[in-house]
């Protein structure tokens, strides 16, 4: 959850604001363009858009429940990124709101992963919790999981929603394609959101034959969730739905700072 949450964001706050703030004309363009790609800014949009689908990909296919959400953290991040090279206020102010928003959301889906489940199945293997029918055994989890995947896809009323929209409207205005790549990014991880879904908790997979009667006794001895591990989950859900409410609770923070910083010297 620390790696997540805080750790890697210093990356792009070093680039927000050492790399972006001392040399503000590093992405200016060459004088010439090869392939569409005329600048530094070029380059590294276009490994923020690869970084975006091909994060989302390899989630996509993962069989450990915490690698899809690691996997999914570097297609996140790269909406970070792009937000930065956009240089506008909108995309600018998306990506640091995109800092804040994932620290929250994956923090969360660690947190469900790794103490809810994780302690109780002692396996992050899909293919054996699919047979264990945790929305049965663990509701709340499940439940928990189901609000946290919405978060982590960018639906509506979350803070992940806003964070995105604003980089791909940033994005949209300096070039449409780097916002059309990203897309796909956005629908691939529907997909993988929903495969973790269903797999790890609604599946209807049966259970092992040679080992039911000992399979079932050990998901009746599952402990219960406690009362801090349900305050721990609710406190971070409700400050996505806060922040993706109300936005304007971090952006009347976080505007006045991009601004500054385009006003020294971005474009």
């Amino acid at each position: 959850m620390l790696l997540a949450g805080v750790v890697m964001k210093l990356g792009a706050y070093g680039c927000l604001r050492v790399a972006m703030g001392l040399f503000p004309h590093g992405m200016d363009p060459w004088g010439f363009s090869l392939m569409g790609i005329g600048s530094w800014r070029d380059v590294f949009a276009v490994l923020a858009v690869i970084g975006i689908v091909y994060g989302a990909l390899v989630a996509l296919v993962q069989t450990d429940f915490k690698f899809v959400i690691g996997y999914s953290s570097v297609s996140h991040m790269g909406f970070v990124l792009l937000g930065l090279l956009t240089l506008n206020r909108i995309g600018m102010t998306g990506a640091v709101l995109q800092m804040f928003s994932h620290g929250i959301i994956a923090g969360l889906l660690f947190g469900i992963v790794g103490r809810l489940v994780y302690e109780r199945t002692h396996t992050r293997q899909l293919a054996d919790l699919e047979k264990m029918h945790l929305s049965k055994q663990l509701p709340f989890a499940a439940w928990a999981f189901v609000i946290a995947g919405m978060a982590s896809m960018g639906l509506p009323g979350f803070s992940g929603f806003v964070a995105e929209l604003q980089v791909m409207v940033g994005s949209w205005s300096v070039n449409p394609w780097w916002t059309g790549f990203s897309g796909v990014g956005i629908v691939v991880g529907v997909a993988y959101t929903w495969r973790a879904l269903q797999k790890g908790f609604f599946s209807d997979a049966p259970h092992h034959d040679p080992s039911h009667e000992s399979q079932k006794t050990s998901l009746h001895a599952m402990a219960a969730i406690t009362w801090p591990e349900i305050t721990g989950v609710s406190l971070l859900t409700l400050v996505s739905l806060v922040v993706g409410l109300y936005p304007r609770i971090l952006l009347d923070s976080i505007e006045p700072a991009v601004k500054a910083l385009l006003a020294g010297g971005g474009q």
